[in-house]
């Protein structure tokens, strides 16, 4: 590919040295040319820095630096403020990517002159598989926004499917100290994009790794930054005189980051207590999320039957199905 622009590939690493080298050697295999590695060792206490640097002295496209342990938002931060490439990728230690990757993206976004690409993905577990993908278009930064909000889907949401042109990121960081970093950069960065670009092949493999947090914990961890997002996404567009279309969105999206709440309380995989504070939430919210233009039919009537004594309607219904 000539004349191919340079791009910055950050890799946060803390405690892989089982994995990190097949994401490396998935980096090493790139088709596209013109690119650096900027590992962030995140303060592992294994033989992560050591796996990494030993790369690093056959391949000098590979940088690696070894920060104090702050999580994953911070060695990404760390990551971009040492990136010298003109677009922004970002490939977790432990997943994997295809040979196609940045390819695949960086030609779709000179061919589209869109200022993000998004790629379909594979979700690895240990005896399965899932893959999504989307149709190949082209849409608007402000479309791509909206669509994340109301759709809450991971495509739009994830970080690492995705290739950015790097000045996007001025201003924006991921956030410290918060989990699910993902929910409050994502729709940021889409709204400063003129256009978003999508590519219809799974070329980015996450693998899901056991965990020792419990699956109420890891589920009420999600759903509370949701929330956080969606509040995030209403301060900062409810600025936005030309487009009211943004902060009905992103109150949208709230509604449905609270119905997740007393969905998974009602199924009881979360404690019961939420079904009480988010319905009381929701029907506090009721008059405005029905006059919303995002609200689906079936959403209304969750809300409706939320509306029973004491939700017991919704309680019964979601619990059985």
């Amino acid at each position: 590919m000539q004349n191919s622009e340079l791009i910055s590939v950050i890799v946060p690493v803390y405690n892989l040295e089982g994995e990190i080298s097949k994401c490396l050697l998935s980096l090493v295999l790139q088709k596209y040319p013109n690119f650096e590695v900027i590992i962030v060792d995140d303060g592992s206490t294994d033989n992560s820095l050591s796996v990494c640097s030993k790369l690093a002295e056959k391949d000098k496209r590979f940088l690696v630096y070894h920060t104090k342990n702050k999580g994953l938002s911070s060695a990404r931060n760390f990551g971009i403020s040492k990136a010298k490439g003109k677009y922004l990728a970002f490939v977790d230690g432990d997943d994997y990517i295809d040979p196609e990757f940045l390819g695949s993206l960086y030609s779709s976004i000179l061919q589209s002159g869109s200022d993000i690409a998004i790629s379909g993905y594979t979700e690895i577990y240990k005896n399965d598989s899932k893959t999504f993908l989307r149709e190949p278009e082209v849409i608007s930064g402000r479309n791509a926004t909206i669509r994340l909000l109301t759709r809450q889907e991971n495509m739009e949401v994830l970080t690492w499917n995705k290739l950015y042109k790097k000045t996007l990121f001025r201003g924006i960081r991921f956030p410290d100290g918060k989990n699910h970093e993902d929910n409050f950069t994502t729709f940021q960065l889409l709204i400063r994009a003129k256009k978003v670009s999508y590519v219809s092949k799974s070329i980015y493999n996450y693998v899901y790794r056991e965990s020792s947090i419990t699956n109420s914990e890891k589920t009420l961890e999600r759903l509370k930054a949701k929330v956080e997002s969606a509040k995030e996404a209403m301060k900062i567009f409810k600025k936005e005189e030309k487009d009211s279309r943004l902060y009905l969105a992103a109150k949208y999206s709230e509604l449905l980051a609270f119905l997740q709440f007393v969905d998974f309380s009602a199924k009881g995989e979360i404690p019961k207590k939420y079904f009480k504070i988010y319905r009381k939430k929701i029907l506090k919210n009721k008059a405005e999320y029905f006059r919303n233009p995002y609200i689906d039919f079936k959403r209304q009537n969750y809300i409706r039957l939320l509306s029973s004594t004491n939700g017991f309607l919704y309680y019964s219904f979601r619990k059985f199905i």
